[in-house]
């Protein structure tokens, strides 16, 4: 794994020690899942759980098969949760590249596309079934829960009788980004998702998804901060800001540089990783200074109806 320099106070590169013992049981030689990354309140004081895994493909069963098995059972959180898979074809990204079922609020969705979906705190979700896989798919989920929690008990919020409606598929129409953030151009990036209570009514988390691609890009100098690259802010709320490789010969290299300023600190990421902002703490600059010969995910997101100071 490549070297970088980063303040483990707000950022994380390393997979929690209990999930790793896990993964050591999946069975041999089979590659079913990565995890990349597992962020809660033990990895960094006062950040919200996340988790973030690479999925891969030729390993599970025929569909009909993997149609009857039970799945990930039923279940509830006490904290909102964003789920979230994104296919890896550069040529359409939104394909992908397997087939998902996911149960929300007692309703069934076979997920074709690239997807996120947000579920209230209390609502009823899964069975989760990865049906097929033939391309490698990246997954993402959070909550602002200090902790992976279950908890039954909680009585869910109103709920949209349309659960179809929880599903995001395609970037906000006619975002408008604040002055501190400035449009991305197409040819550099593929903006995914975007998600707040005007996507979804009554969302309590923003999140954001997009990927970079390779290609020419202007050279920096040392210390040089390129025109649009997102302004020193803070925001009222707490927020993640993470950046994941696509080689999947090595889930950690981040195939790149970016360059992501916190409280008056510059880190400079060569691996995949997840930054965990405090509301209240100034970050950014934030410039992606390199990209190699494959595309970069990146994601934000935070405990907020929408994207503000």
């Amino acid at each position: 794994m490549a070297k970088s320099q980063y303040d483990k106070k707000f950022i994380n590169i390393e997979l929690k020690e209990e999930v790793r013992l896990k993964e050591a049981a999946n069975p041999p030689g089979k590659r079913i899942m990565d995890h990349i990354i597992w962020m809660d309140n033990e990895v960094i004081p006062g950040a919200f759980y996340s988790e973030v895994v690479w999925f891969w493909p030729g390993v599970i069963g025929p569909p009909e098969e993997m149609r009857k098995k039970p799945g990930l059972a039923e279940h509830s959180h006490p904290f909102d949760e964003v789920l979230a898979y994104l296919g890896t074809d550069p040529k359409d990204p939104h394909d992908l590249g397997g087939e998902i079922e996911f149960w929300l609020g007692g309703q069934q969705f076979n997920m074709t596309k690239s997807f996120m979906v947000y579920i209230p705190a209390g609502m009823k979700h899964c069975p989760l079934k990865h049906i097929s896989i033939n391309r490698p798919i990246f997954h993402f989920t959070m909550g602002p829960g200090t902790m992976y929690t279950k908890d039954e008990k909680v009585t869910a919020a109103p709920q949209l009788k349309d659960k179809s409606k929880y599903f995001v598929y395609h970037d906000k129409p006619n975002l408008k980004l604040p002055e501190f953030r400035h449009p991305i151009p197409e040819k550099v990036a593929h903006r995914l998702f975007y998600l707040d209570s005007e996507v979804v009514p009554g969302a309590n988390f923003y999140t954001e998804a997009l990927w970079f691609w390779p290609g020419d890009r202007p050279k920096l100098k040392e210390g040089e901060i390129p025109k649009g690259a997102p302004e020193a802010h803070t925001h009222s709320f707490p927020e993640f800001i993470g950046f994941f490789g696509s080689n999947t010969k090595d889930i950690h290299d981040l195939g790149g540089e970016v360059e992501l300023w916190i409280d008056g600190k510059k880190n400079v990421m060569t691996n995949s990783f997840l930054a965990f902002v405090p509301a209240g703490v100034v970050h950014c600059p934030l410039v992606i200074r390199r990209i190699g010969d494959r595309p970069i995910f990146h994601f934000t997101a935070g405990p907020s109806q929408m994207y503000s100071l």
